[in-house]
Parts: C-alpha cells; sequence; structure tokens
C-alpha cells in the first residue's frame, strides 16, 4: 500500500471517527473536497513535464496574486461602509516601510576592499474601531435634498 493511499484511509476513520455519524457537513465537507480534489491534481500533474508544470505554477501565482488584491479591495469596501454606518469611528494607522544599502568597492595596489551594508525597517499597525450603529441614508432620503 503506498503512501497517498494510506493517507486517504487514515482522513476517511478519522472523519468517521471525530464527526458524528461520519457526515462531513459545512466547512469541514469543503476541506475534505478540495483534499480530495487536490489528490486528483497530484496524480495528474505526475504525467505532466517539467516545463509544463512551471508553466501552470505561474498562471496559478498570477491568479492568486489577483484574488489577493481583489480580496484586499473588497475588506477595504466592507471598512469604509462599516465607517459610513457606524456612530462613531477610532483609526489609528501607521505604516512604514523603509530599506537602504549601500555597496563600496575600494582597488589599491596591493589590495582590494569590498563593502556591503543593508538596513531594513518595517512598521505595520492598524486598528479600526467601530462603535455604535446608525443605518446609511436611502437613496429616497437624498432624492429629496
Amino acid at each position: 500500500m503506498d503512501i497517498k493511499k494510506a493517507a486517504g484511509i487514515a482522513g476517511s476513520a478519522a472523519a468517521t471517527m471525530f464527526i458524528p455519524g461520519g457526515f462531513l457537513v459545512g466547512p469541514v465537507a469543503a476541506i475534505a473536497a478540495a483534499l480530495a480534489a487536490s489528490q486528483d491534481d497530484i496524480k495528474e500533474a505526475e504525467n505532466k513535464s517539467l516545463e509544463s508544470l512551471e508553466a501552470e505554477a505561474r498562471k496559478q501565482q498570477i491568479v492568486m496574486d489577483f484574488q489577493a488584491h481583489q480580496a484586499r479591495v473588497a475588506q477595504e469596501i466592507s471598512i469604509a461602509q462599516r465607517i459610513a454606518s457606524s456612530e462613531e469611528v477610532e483609526i489609528e494607522e501607521y505604516y512604514d516601510t523603509s530599506g537602504k544599502a549601500n555597496a563600496g568597492l575600494k582597488a589599491e595596489k596591493e589590495s582590494l576592499t569590498l563593502g556591503l551594508a543593508g538596513e531594513g525597517r518595517k512598521v505595520t499597525k492598524r486598528v479600526i474601531k467601530f462603535k455604535g450603529w446608525s443605518p446609511l441614508p436611502s437613496s429616497e432620503d437624498s432624492a429629496e435634498v
């Protein structure tokens, strides 16, 4: 028996033991389905060339970067909506990402000196506190104004 098959059997046994009735529901079912699908992807990948796998990895990295960007935008939009509907908002943000680097080379008759120096700094803090709730103005309210 190979390791993949043993892992699949162990996962099924664990699901049966730890989940009442052995049925997968909600997020657990989604995770189990994703793991099963990833095993199929691994089996398909074993039959492909290295170049095609690298191309697929680059494509998926681009997709993941795009999805991460969309998630950040969605997060900012939801924060803006929550700010608009709050009675009181406290925001405290700090961002500072900086870095310095120096390189030097000194050549003399009998010696060669090379120097490198680097410095990095990262400060990030973001706290947003919402208090209270005030309804957003409806389009009817803005039409009366």
